[in-house]
């Protein structure tokens, strides 16, 4: 896992504290970015509304290893998180931004219950998507480091949108001689 060891060790509850933080600032961002710039291309060659529905798709498969544990079958295999058809498809089954929150949002409470039946298993390492990393490894993953990600990238976006109606208003004011 490509994050740092010290989130395996927060409890529980500051675990899911941050995530949902995590998820209200994705949600404050994606409402200022608005549906008609939500599929504009960012510096790194992807849209928000993309991003986000990777995010769900990461929370799905997260959700889906911890049933999975929960019951003693096998976790899928593969990371589709990451995989252009699932993205899509995501996108297209929730095609607002208001739908989209509410997915991530649905995802992070589902992850959260799980992660609450599973605690006494968090250091068990099942076969996985993730390889042979522990359970509370791919739940850091999934409800603080991508979720991270995601806002940061989000906010990244806001501050471009906002430097560039600087720029346009500073022009404005100078054709008009102010």
């Amino acid at each position: 896992m490509d994050h740092p060891a010290e989130f395996d060790d927060l409890p529980l509850e500051t675990l899911e504290e941050a995530s949902g933080e995590l998820h209200r600032r994705i949600s404050v961002a994606l409402r200022h970015i608005g549906e008609p710039r939500a599929d504009d291309r960012d510096t790194e060659g992807r849209t928000p509304r993309e991003r986000v529905a990777s995010l769900a798709v990461l929370l799905e498969l997260a959700g889906a290893t911890c049933a999975a544990v929960a019951a003693g079958s096998n976790a899928p295999d593969g990371r589709v998180d990451t995989h252009p058809a699932a993205i899509g498809a995501l996108m297209y089954a929730a095609p607002t931004l208001s739908a989209l929150v509410t997915r991530i949002e649905q995802d992070r409470r589902m992850v959260a219950a799980y992660a609450r039946r599973l605690e006494p298993r968090f250091f068990e390492r099942p076969r996985s998507p993730w390889g042979h990393s522990t359970l509370r490894s791919v739940l850091s993953e999934a409800m603080l480091v991508e979720p991270a990600r995601c806002a940061q990238a989000l906010e990244r976006v806001l501050a471009d949108l906002d430097a560039a109606e600087r720029r346009e208003m500073e022009a404005a004011a100078r054709d008009l001689g102010l």
